[in-house]
């Protein structure tokens, strides 16, 4: 019975030594993606401009202006995207996935209300390039 106790622990030893390695390399690959953001996030991307107009400083956003920030891109996005072929989309998608990486340092401070018009515009987003994707 000794033995089966012994080789138990052992086995559970194993396990919680693999889990912890297993976790402490994926917050290292964590904290290195999040190191490579902020380091990209210096620089503007293509079209950031056209596409956020006055909120093209990404890091100055606030949780205040948030919502209008993706009011404003959606806007440009339909006003151009009849004009767009596979590279302009995927400008706009950088673009979007910078914002959105700057909205999670302030979705504590957002309202119910802007965290709802955000995601509908997210979706609306996601139904134009689908359907940008189908006109190629």
């Amino acid at each position: 019975m000794k033995k089966t106790t012994k080789t138990y622990a052992k086995v559970m030893l194993a396990a919680a030594l693999g889990f912890s390695f297993a976790a402490e390399a994926a917050n290292y690959t964590f904290a290195e993606a999040n190191a490579a953001v902020v380091t990209i996030q210096d620089d503007k991307l293509p079209m950031q401009q056209e596409l956020l107009g006055e909120h093209a400083d990404i890091n100055a956003i606030t949780a205040a202006n948030m919502r209008q920030a993706y009011i404003t891109f959606m806007e440009n996005v339909r006003e151009q995207k009849a004009n767009w072929g596979d590279t302009e989309w995927q400008n706009a998608k950088n673009v979007l996935e910078r914002l959105n990486a700057h909205k999670e340092t302030v979705e504590k401070e957002l309202g119910t209300d802007d965290k709802g018009k955000i995601k509908m515009l997210q979706a609306e987003f996601r139904t134009l390039e689908t359907g940008g994707d189908i006109k190629d």
